[in-house]
């Protein structure tokens, strides 16, 4: 399961071990009920450089969606 989060404590990246703090977007990749240290939490570069998130243009603006086609 993916979800798109956005963080209200403060937690490290999976992939590059920096902070994702207070306010910043991520992606959670989890399977249903799994424990806390089982689930990945991906900052928006790290999933930029893995294609898991891409910009698109919606309403002519330029829009960051975890969930590209």
């Amino acid at each position: 399961m993916r979800c798109g989060c956005i963080t209200i404590g403060e937690f490290k990246c999976t992939m590059c071990n920096r902070n994702i703090e207070h306010g910043e977007r991520y992606l959670l990749i989890a399977e249903t009920d799994a424990p806390e240290d089982k689930r990945q939490r991906i900052c928006v570069d790290c999933c930029l450089k893995q294609k898991y998130a891409a910009y698109t243009k919606e309403k002519g603006e330029k829009v960051l969606t975890f969930f590209p086609d």
